[in-house]
């Protein structure tokens, strides 16, 4: 069965993974992308890809522990694709290969959700609602993400979600 994440792991991710790199290397499949705004701890970008505009917006946690492990680019990302049949993904990048088979656990101040693995993604499980965690992020001031590593270890990201909803709404509106 073909999942969210086959999709996103062998295209999107790897594609704004590339994007992020900290030398701004340009993405080969295509053109840079390009800064819609930023908008207190969110930034949100478009680019085009397969002919069809696409809009992201991301986030960098404000702390991540254990602060003694080595981890690669840690973020948090909503994807916009108007075109696709699952127009809005979200998607945590831990820096790190997850435990296989674990899950990551997302808490938005009292709301509690849980996010499926693969290699160094945690995405909403398919069938369930990445609206549900947007709108939690909307409303929300502060997410944290749990998840454990290949090697056992236990990670925890904290993001600030101020500007959540002002980029968001500019992904959707520059991408509709």
């Amino acid at each position: 069965m073909m999942t969210k994440m086959t999709f996103k792991s062998a295209l999107g991710i790897t594609l704004f993974s590339s994007m992020l790199t900290i030398s701004g290397a340009v993405n080969a499949a295509g053109p840079d992308p390009r800064s819609l705004g930023t908008f207190k701890d969110w930034n949100a970008y478009t680019w085009v890809e397969g002919g069809q505009k696409v809009c992201y917006m991301l986030s960098r946690p404000t702390k991540s522990l254990p602060t003694n492990v080595r981890r690669g680019d840690i973020y948090m990302m909503v994807t916009y694709r108007p075109k696709s049949r699952s127009k809005e993904e979200v998607s945590h990048i831990t820096g790190y290969t997850y435990k296989n088979k674990s899950v990551v656990d997302v808490t938005i101040d009292k709301r509690k959700f849980k996010l499926a693995t693969d290699n160094d993604v945690a995405w909403v499980p398919e069938g369930e609602s990445d609206a549900k965690l947007i709108k939690a992020m909307r409303g929300g001031s502060r997410m944290i993400v749990k998840g454990t590593s290949s090697r056992g270890t236990l990670t925890t990201d904290t993001y600030s979600l101020q500007g959540f909803t002002a980029a968001h709404k500019q992904i959707r509106k520059s991408c509709s």
